[in-house]
């Protein structure tokens, strides 16, 4: 399940797409200082093989997200997780994106490095659809691209996914 060698090859291929690529989310000043993003270091103790409960109320319906601009966008709540970290038992949210193709599942959260290490407005995860067992790989969280400019318009963490715990996994803040 985990590969911390497909991880690190993953980062180095990102970094230099956002260093080169038209389609990166940085700007062109902001690329010429660009020499990476922030990583926690990898840790395997944070990936996890999850059943996607769909047993709760509501799924299927739509749940509004704010967003950094100011709007809203639509997602349709799939289901939701749990696991345990250091002793604490979480439970989060699943998400679908009824705008685009379904071959993805999102978890949007924030947890106790928001605002301090990572970014105020919470990480995501996108987690490919493979039945109902779903691979949750907190080291492959990433910071929306409105944390790295205003030209950028993304969803603000619910409060229902407010994790109780440090997920120190995935991509810091670019100033960290």
């Amino acid at each position: 399940m985990y590969d911390t060698t497909k991880l690190l090859h993953f980062r180095k291929q990102k970094d230099d797409a956002w260093k080169n690529a038209a389609s990166s989310p940085l700007t062109e000043e902001q690329k010429k200082s660009f020499k990476g993003l922030n990583y926690f270091p990898p840790s395997p103790n944070l990936s996890f093989e999850l059943s996607l409960d769909r047993n709760i109320p509501n799924v299927g319906s739509q749940v509004v997200i704010k967003t950094t601009g100011g709007d809203e966008q639509i997602y349709l709540k799939a289901g939701k997780v749990r696991f345990s970290i250091e002793g604490s038992e979480i439970e989060a949210l699943i998400f679908e994106d009824p705008e685009q193709e379904q071959f993805q599942y999102y978890l949007l959260f924030r947890d106790q490095t928001t605002g301090k290490e990572t970014y105020k407005n919470g990480r995501m995860l996108q987690i490919p659809k493979k039945g109902d067992t779903l691979i949750i790989d907190f080291n492959y969280a990433y910071n929306p691209y409105s944390s790295y400019n205003d030209n950028w318009d993304c969803p603000i963490t619910p409060k229902e996914n407010i994790l109780p715990v440090a997920i120190k996994a995935g991509e810091k803040s670019l100033d960290q």
